[in-house]
């Protein structure tokens, strides 16, 4: 049997741990704003690019602060806002969305709720934002891993 100290420091340690991974939870807010950016194509210039997967087969793009980068991961890939590649994969982010959804932008926001960039895609995505490094983690849920039909 546990006794009731070992049961009290338990539930400290999932405090501190909860409380821990809450000081990093970015944001991300559905935007109207960030739409119309990445629909006309008006990058913001004081952001860099990326966009997730294959150039030909893009999920999504993101527009971060200077300052601020993505966390490193294969499926990311760098690309300038003048260039033909980000009009290629916004435009195909746009018409080919999951099925049953349409392409949005979103503010994306640090922990104390600053906006530090925007995301453009049809899938949801979840923020978690590291205030010390800058760093980005996006995280979105893939329908085509458990829809054979997709």
């Amino acid at each position: 049997m546990f006794r009731r100290d070992a049961v009290l420091l338990l539930v400290m340690a999932a405090g501190l741990m909860t409380a821990c991974s809450l000081s990093r939870a970015g944001g991300i807010h559905s935007s109207r704003e960030a739409t119309d950016q990445f629909e006309k194509l008006a990058a913001q210039p004081n952001y860099r690019y990326w966009y997730l997967n294959q150039e030909n087969n893009p999920f999504g793009v993101v527009g971060l602060e200077r300052d601020h980068r993505l966390d490193e991961d294969p499926m990311w890939h760098a690309v300038a806002p003048d260039s033909e590649i980000f009009r290629k994969v916004v435009g195909l982010v746009q018409s080919f969305p999951v099925p049953g959804s349409y392409a949005s932008g979103f503010a994306i926001t640090d922990p104390s709720g600053r906006q530090i960039g925007h995301w453009y895609s049809s899938l949801s995505a979840g923020i978690t934002v590291d205030p010390q490094t800058k760093i980005v983690s996006i995280t979105t849920i893939m329908p085509w891993v458990f829809n054979e039909n997709f």
